[in-house]
């Protein structure tokens, strides 16, 4: 079942639309830094890659932005590595932030050094 067919509001089950299907998250574990406030909505922990903010890679934003489907573009990158490299919210979408790194098609990921994931 696609998202856009489910009859309920994401907002009021406190979940973004792009971790819908992801079933290895949770909602109740704080981020054990400092999270700045306007953050805190895109925050999860997910069993493998431990805490993540969903993000827009840079190089995919123009596409997000054309396409309209915002949600499809957002990954889970590791908080520290986003609060290191920059993020900013997309203009006239406040719901989404896009990191100052990009998605690398070869890999099919961004190239997360292993030290910035937390668990």
């Amino acid at each position: 079942m696609h998202y856009n067919d489910i009859p309920f509001d994401f907002d009021s089950l406190n979940i973004r639309k792009s971790v819908y299907d992801m079933q290895v998250m949770t909602l109740d574990n704080p981020y054990p830094g400092e999270l700045p406030k306007e953050l805190e909505k895109f925050h999860y922990y997910f069993a493998m890659d431990g805490h993540v903010l969903m993000v827009i890679p840079r190089n995919y934003l123009q596409k997000a932005l054309e396409t309209g489907d915002l949600d499809d573009y957002e990954i889970q990158i590791p908080v520290k590595y986003v609060l290191e490299k920059g993020y900013e919210f997309v203009e006239g979408h406040l719901n989404y932030i896009v990191g100052n790194f990009d998605y690398d098609d070869e890999l099919q990921k961004v190239d997360v050094p292993t030290e910035y994931y937390e668990h």
